[in-house]
């Protein structure tokens, strides 16, 4: 199993004026990987239900719902992030995502390190929380206390 851990760099598009990326789900991991988009120099929307972050673009509203995912401007050049906490939903999502807005760089978090092939298998980039979690455990346990 491969983890992805490096969203890939894209050009903001200046002429069109749309966002480079969108994190579809508004909870702490969402809006957390915004920030990092943001504070790297993305482009970032946030679309959720749950938390509207005051210091980023944010669409309230449903990300599994088709009037929302345009209402917040995405496009086929968009990158699009699923961070929904459900594996079945942010499938769900990200097959939305691509093919009512033709979006080809959907990535989406999968909790269960089971579902990680089959959403890879579907053709979306998934990174799989549950390994990348207890990566960071123990690598962190494993660190000589002194070095950290």
């Amino acid at each position: 199993m491969k983890l992805i851990s490096n969203l890939s760099t894209r050009e903001e598009s200046s002429d069109t004026g749309t966002t480079d990326y969108y994190v579809l789900g508004s909870g702490p991991v969402g809006v957390a990987v915004a920030r990092r988009l943001h504070a790297a120099g993305h482009a970032v929307t946030v679309v959720g239900e749950t938390h509207d972050p005051t210091d980023l673009p944010t669409v309230r509203g449903n990300p599994s719902d088709v009037g929302t995912l345009a209402d917040a401007g995405i496009t086929e050049a968009s990158t699009v992030v699923v961070t929904v906490p459900r594996d079945a939903r942010s499938l769900l999502v990200a097959q939305l995502v691509r093919t009512r807005f033709g979006v080809s760089d959907v990535r989406l978090l999968v909790y269960d390190p089971d579902r990680y092939d089959l959403v890879a298998d579907v053709g979306h980039e998934p990174i799989c929380v549950t390994t990348a979690l207890s990566d960071a455990v123990v690598d962190d346990l494993e660190m000589p206390s002194h070095l950290a």
